[in-house]
């Protein structure tokens, strides 16, 4: 079989992106219209291991999505500090698309990181032409952070009286 025999077999691009969008909770209950036109805005980048996806305290206008490998959050100070870990279909930095802010935390690769990239301005133009989709997703946001802050008062809120004193961001 020739080389353009098999392009033509390979899933594109785009539809793999549609296809990872739809599988990622915050944009999996959008309608397929939507979804269409971020896939095609989504572009595609390889980190290597060790490589900066982001940078605590820079702002970053990109919505992450990991299409493999594994990354690390770290917060950066006298010494370097793991926050947490993600992997495969995990979405990084998802409130960036509604709001310009600076990073709290770096993202540096473990492994080779294949990343689906959301840039804000992309993110904002769709939603300019399909607005219905603000709801669904602000609501997917914020069941995301309901389910962490439930999840952290379960382990570890009410053993730390620090922690204690942090906690209500799901009563915002």
């Amino acid at each position: 079989m020739n080389s353009s025999m098999e392009q033509k077999q390979a899933p594109s691009e785009y539809q793999a992106n549609l296809e990872m969008l739809m599988q990622t909770p915050v944009f999996s209950r959008l309608s397929l219209e939507p979804l269409k036109l971020l896939a095609y805005f989504c572009k595609r980048e390889v980190f290597k291991a060790g490589e900066i996806i982001f940078r605590q305290e820079e702002p970053d206008a990109n919505a992450y999505i990991i299409i493999e490998g594994k990354a690390r959050l770290v917060r950066e100070s006298t010494e370097e500090e793991t926050v947490g870990e993600f992997g495969e279909n995990d979405l990084i930095g998802g409130m960036t698309l509604f709001y310009e802010m600076k990073r709290l935390f770096t993202l540096k690769a473990e492994t080779k990181v294949s990343c689906l990239m959301l840039s804000r301005d992309r993110f904002q133009k769709t939603l300019e032409q399909f607005p219905e989709i603000a709801h669904k997703m602000f609501e997917a946001i914020v069941r995301n952070v309901y389910e962490w802050e439930s999840r952290f008062v379960s382990e570890h809120g009410l053993k730390c009286a620090q922690c204690r004193g942090m906690l209500g961001v799901s009563l915002l």
